[in-house]
């Protein structure tokens, strides 16, 4: 508790606590050993008052502490401590506390009599070991950066929570990344589904993590088993050869195919279309003009389809109907395949990770000197030879396969959804034409070639056979 007076205090112990749950240095050890000092040196405990800094660093400024501003504002003769930290943990401020007491004629001690500036020479050791307090606490702290970076650069996790889809591993003493099985089974899902078609808040949900963290970690090299520290790839000494902190839970070539799908998205290419978008929204046409019709509503709010220049309408649900009914009689017996991509061993992302190595080198041999240039020209020769095995190996054509699905096309068709039903209907070179309302069939719906008409014709990634 601070106890604070009007009166000018003569006497002031100061108690400062860094957390509550340091024992060591309790505010009741400290206090205790405040009172002794003051009997010792003739004072009465009693006539002390206490400004204490609970749960406050020592490195906070002195003014931004509330219990030493306001011993400072009280101007007492002596100020007591425990010792030296509690005051301070860097010279210039305790020697802006010593500059205080001076010009306000105050003594400053601690309690293991380390310090006194009643003396030149009190004043002489309190800088001196003050100067030595903060050279340990920048070596403390300058051990702590280094062993990170050795941990780094050995490939082993510094410390907190792993990233997702790893766990930590110990192994000889010290703390690894591995792959955990469920959360990778969970990544691999959501990438499946995002280069296939989906987005990145869709397939955030699969794996349970929020969008932008979802979003970071498609973005980072932590999914090519490599990591980034402020903003840099980590490297091994060399500067150019990433360090494998775990293995990769995606290979290279997949990491590229979601970043080509996340610009896309970004740019707004390969965006699915929209819920509102009509059915059949570009495959349907005003027979007097040719134009397309367009989605639009009545004046009661239903949906319509309706001639651009005004020659003719109809309602949505009449068109879409005729539509579904003449394609499930059409084609829904057919069995669903689907076009699989087989063969070719495209290297497009093993060459691009060739590549980005090859310019850390470009940037680390301008600046080496002649002892690192006979190890750097080494290194760009084996890079060299790398890029060649790539280049020699890559062969991206594929090969298209036709796979079926097991289901009819009237099956799929009631589990597709209403874009998934456009982009079938645009497959199978549907065409609409609305005539006007005189004549009793204002509709007239045509298809692309049918299996029979032409059994070898391709159908836009869908492909329909006879079904047993």
């Amino acid at each position: 508790m601070e106890h604070m007076t009007e009166q000018r205090a003569v006497i002031a112990i100061y108690l400062r606590l860094s957390r509550e749950s340091d024992d060591s240095t309790s505010l009741e050890t400290q206090r205790s050993f405040a009172h002794r000092w003051l009997l010792a040196h003739g004072y009465d405990p009693a006539d002390a008052v206490e400004y204490i800094d609970a749960s406050v660093s020592g490195a906070k400024p002195l003014e931004a502490r509330k219990g030493m501003a306001a011993l400072m504002a009280a101007r007492p003769t002596v100020v007591v401590a425990w010792k030296l930290d509690r005051f301070a943990r860097s010279v210039s401020d305790f020697l802006r506390l010593v500059a205080w007491a001076e010009a306000h004629g105050a003594s400053i001690a601690t309690t293991d009599n380390a310090i006194d500036t009643t003396t030149a020479t009190g004043r002489m050791v309190a800088t001196v070991l003050a100067a030595l307090a903060e050279w340990e606490r920048n070596a403390i702290a300058s051990r702590i950066t280094d062993g990170h970076a050795t941990r780094r650069s050995q490939g082993r996790w510094s410390s907190g929570r792993p990233p997702f889809g790893y766990r930590i591993e110990r192994r000889d003493g010290a703390a690894y990344l591995a792959i955990d099985d469920d959360q990778a089974a969970k990544i691999r899902k959501a990438v499946a589904a995002l280069v296939n078609g989906s987005t990145v808040a869709a397939t955030a949900r699969l794996t349970g993590l929020s969008e932008p963290q979802w979003r970071r970690l498609l973005k980072s090299p932590t999914l090519r088993g490599q990591r980034a520290h402020k903003g840099e790839l980590v490297c091994e000494v060399d500067g150019i050869t990433p360090v494998k902190f775990a293995e990769p839970i995606l290979s290279a070539a997949e990491l590229l195919k979601v970043r080509e799908r996340m610009l896309a998205l970004a740019t707004g290419q390969d965006r699915a279309p929209r819920r509102a978008t009509p059915m059949c929204s570009g495959m349907a046409f005003c027979h007097r003009c040719a134009g397309k019709l367009n989605g639009g509503t009545s004046d009661k709010g239903v949906p319509l389809y309706r001639c651009k220049a005004g020659h003719v309408t109809i309602y949505a649900e009449t068109l879409d109907s005729r539509v579904e009914s003449e394609f499930l009689t059409t084609f829904g017996s057919y069995a669903e395949t689907v076009i699989r991509l087989e063969g070719g061993n495209d290297l497009s992302a093993e060459l691009l990770e060739a590549k980005e190595q090859a310019e850390r080198l470009a940037a680390r041999m301008a600046t080496a000197g002649p002892l690192m240039l006979g190890t750097l020209e080494s290194l760009a020769q084996d890079l060299e030879d790398t890029h060649a095995r790539l280049r020699a190996a890559h062969d991206p054509d594929v090969r298209e396969v036709q796979v079926a699905t097991g289901r009819t096309m009237a099956q799929a068709w009631e589990m597709y959804d209403v874009p998934d039903r456009s982009r079938l209907l645009a497959g199978m070179g549907l065409r609409v034409s609305l005539h006007p309302r005189q004549l009793a069939d204002r509709l007239t719906i045509t298809w692309g070639p049918t299996p029979e008409e032409a059994p070898e014709a391709e159908w836009d990634g869908l492909a329909l056979s006879e079904a047993l």
